[in-house]
């Protein structure tokens, strides 16, 4: 079994993938971990009707940024997943949209799951900032385990 872990710094994430391990780790299952880079969008003004439209963004400059993940960044997300108790992983660090990158990993490592954490956000929120957890159970026919943030005895 290949389980995919989308994983960073975040305290939700951290549980997700302990939640994966200790889930699949009995199945003898091999994990995968993906921390994906979010790209800066710049945005301009003056689409019409006071609508907000992105602007074109040079794909040289897209290809600097994906290039910029170096061996400390590999490195550091090898800790974080062992700091996660997920043993032996294959890293992959990815720039772009976080459901795409996270679509397209499972697609081509052929996983059998996919481990996301859920930040529980307000719908304001959502609407800044949507829920990549939301975005990778609509874009992917792949099972997706969506871990909540709080287990309810730390409430």
């Amino acid at each position: 079994m290949k389980v995919l872990i989308a994983l960073d710094e975040s305290p939700v994430s951290i549980r997700a993938a302990r939640e994966a391990v200790r889930l699949f780790s009995v199945s003898a299952a091999e994990f995968l971990v993906i921390n994906v880079a979010t790209l800066p969008a710049p945005w301009v003004g003056a689409a019409g009707f006071g609508q907000v439209a992105p602007l074109a963004v040079d794909p040289q400059w897209l290809d600097e940024v994906e290039k910029s993940h170096s061996h400390d960044d590999e490195a550091e997300l090898m800790a974080l997943a062992a700091d996660a108790g997920v043993p032996d992983a294959d890293v992959m660090l990815r720039s772009g949209d976080a459901v795409t990158q996270i679509c397209a990993a499972a697609e081509e490592q052929d996983v059998d799951v996919i481990v996301v954490g859920s930040h529980n956000k307000t719908a304001l929120r959502r609407l800044f900032d949507p829920s990549i957890a939301a975005g990778v159970v609509r874009d992917t026919y792949r099972p997706v385990l969506v871990v909540s943030g709080v287990p309810p005895d730390a409430r």
